[in-house]
């Protein structure tokens, strides 16, 4: 990598109204890729001309987002992308700075909570009502059914805050009980978000119809773990006036789950305008 003399320097003629000088300037940092990002950081805290600030945030923005696709290609390109990791570098969207070992640990603690509790010879819902115990009144997890604030979405920061949105609750509590041999996965519905306790680890999702009878009832994230039966699926469903569908009934795997947080997130993008969040996060979603 180029010294810091060098960047410095280059970071000085960021101002120029040459277009073709700041263009090789601007080519010239971000070839230099995540390893800069701290100098250009350091230097974006100096007292420099607005114009100057303004371009050293676009060009760290961009060679994050750059690292970041590079990330999300790598996990897309395993045989089985786990939920945990796409998840986080969804938040990491927002949070460029976030340790995933800073959330493996968080989760670590919490499975170790609830697994002092659990017992395997009791009946799936007995089992959820020790899980539900542990996760919403011990450690204070509460939510909404969706949200307006894209923070509300974002694994590490739900972890912290302990309140999110359905999904983003949803997504941490299927982690937790995957990873304590429950077999919960998640079920997309319409504005919603909702779990199923099956009655055996699923490995293929490809068959909706097999998937349904292996739902033993459903949990509602965002209400303490409450179980409902499929009866109330379609309540909700006919409240809304919407067409009933397979998918609002089985779980899905784990790409379906984060493409659905991607277009929540991509909502919100629009909803505030801002169209370069808009066409960032649809370009993460057009990975999938």
């Amino acid at each position: 990598m180029s010294n810091e003399r060098e960047i410095n320097a280059l970071i000085k003629l960021l101002d120029d109204n040459d277009q073709e000088v700041f263009r090789h300037v601007h080519d010239k940092l971000m070839s230099l890729g995540i390893a800069v990002i701290p100098t250009l950081e350091e230097a974006w805290t100096l007292d420099l001309n607005p114009t100057t600030h303004e371009r050293l945030e676009d060009i760290i923005h961009q060679i994050q987002f750059d690292a970041l696709v590079k990330e999300f290609k790598l996990w897309l390109s395993k045989d089985s992308p786990d939920l945990l990791t796409g998840s986080f570098l969804i938040s990491k969207y927002f949070y460029p700075d976030a340790s995933i070992d800073d959330v493996r640990i968080r989760l670590q603690k919490m499975r170790q909570t609830i697994w002092l509790e659990l017992n395997y010879n009791q009946t799936p819902l007995e089992q959820v009502q020790i899980f539900n115990q542990v996760f919403y009144n011990y450690h204070n997890f509460k939510g909404q059914q969706v949200s307006g604030d894209y923070f509300d979405y974002c694994i590490n920061h739900v972890l912290e805050s302990r309140k999110g949105c359905a999904i983003s609750v949803g997504i941490i509590y299927q982690i937790l009980a995957n990873e304590l041999n429950l077999p919960v996965y998640g079920v997309t519905l319409v504005r919603h978000y909702i779990l199923a306790f099956c009655k055996k680890t699923i490995f293929d999702f490809n068959t909706e119809l097999y998937l349904e009878r292996e739902v033993t009832f459903y949990i509602n994230p965002i209400n303490k773990g409450s179980v409902f039966s499929r009866n109330e699926i379609k309540d909700y469903i006919n409240k809304l006036d919407a067409e009933q569908q397979d998918e609002y009934f089985v779980p899905t795997d784990n790409l379906s789950i984060l493409k659905e947080q991607l277009t929540y997130l991509i909502d919100i993008a629009e909803q505030k305008k801002e169209m370069e969040r808009v066409d960032e996060l649809s370009y993460l979603l057009k990975l999938f």
